[in-house]
């Protein structure tokens, strides 16, 4: 029998934005119109989340600790909650809005930007699990290997976000003497989300003093001074994909990717000029 399956992850997210991967969830949709749902849930995450944002999934008994949790032939409350059914009069108009030619639920919600209300749970695309070496993107299973923690960023405030990103997408690390893993993950955790979160308001506090003018004194934002060498400098690695915009603009002092775009145009410019 045909079958067509979609994989995705389950996040939940915090008051900081701060996203946890909960849950992988499998859809198989057979060529009779049968269904099967595997959910495979992310204890080593779901063990340090607070109940203030996560009361866990819908449908799911997630105190019976089971590998995995199986609906066949019935529509998930998960799924349920968030998708549009197949008697809406506007079904077609919301998956053409995403692109799809048939009534896929799983796809839909991996691709739709409608946001449910009822909880802080959101659905991401799947992603094969692989090892890397640098940092640009952090999928849930990913390995990185490095040498030293010092080469996951060039900034204490980068630094700090991408170990908890991998932390709290049940990802792995490998630096030297130091590694995140499943068996000091929680650990990891409860040492670096209170300094991420206050080196990130720390930040914002700064941003915000530094835009807060008298508006009777107020002439015009200055153009934040760059040097050339500088700008040639890091613009290189955000081109050659070794370090992501945000590392680039902490490193100029830029505080808006409308800023950064620009100096990076100016940047593209230099280099066509000094080519010709």
């Amino acid at each position: 029998m045909k079958e067509h399956r979609t994989k995705a992850y389950i996040y939940v997210s915090d008051s900081y934005d701060v996203k946890y991967i909960v849950s992988t969830i499998e859809q198989i949709l057979y060529e009779d119109e049968s269904t099967s749902y595997i959910f495979t849930p992310h204890y080593a995450v779901i063990d340090f989340l607070s109940p203030v944002f996560f009361q866990g999934i819908p449908g799911l008994d997630l105190s019976l600790r089971k590998e995995t949790y199986l609906r066949e032939n019935e529509v998930p409350t998960f799924i349920y909650e968030r998708v549009p059914q197949k008697n809406r009069e506007d079904l077609l108009d919301l998956l053409n809005e995403v692109k799809l030619n048939y009534y896929n639920p799983l796809e839909w919600l991996i691709r739709t930007d409608k946001i449910y209300a009822g909880d802080s749970l959101s659905v991401g695309p799947y992603f094969e699990p692989c090892t890397k070496n640098n940092f640009y993107e952090i999928h849930p299973f990913d390995t990185f290997e490095v040498y030293d923690i010092r080469h996951v960023a060039k900034t204490n405030l980068l630094r700090l976000k991408r170990l908890l990103e991998i932390t709290t997408k049940n990802a792995y690390l490998m630096a030297g003497d130091f590694s995140i893993t499943d068996e000091n993950r929680k650990e990891i955790y409860a040492l670096i989300y209170p300094l991420t979160i206050q080196e990130i308001t720390t930040w914002k506090n700064k941003q915000k003093d530094g835009i807060t003018k008298n508006s009777a004194n107020y002439k015009g934002r200055k153009r934040i001074q760059i040097s050339l060498p500088k700008l040639v400098e890091v613009m290189q690695e955000y081109e050659r994909k070794r370090i992501d915009m945000e590392d680039a603009m902490l490193q100029l002092g830029i505080k808006s990717p409308a800023t950064f775009y620009r100096r990076l145009k100016e940047y593209r410019q230099y280099q066509i000029k000094i080519s010709e």
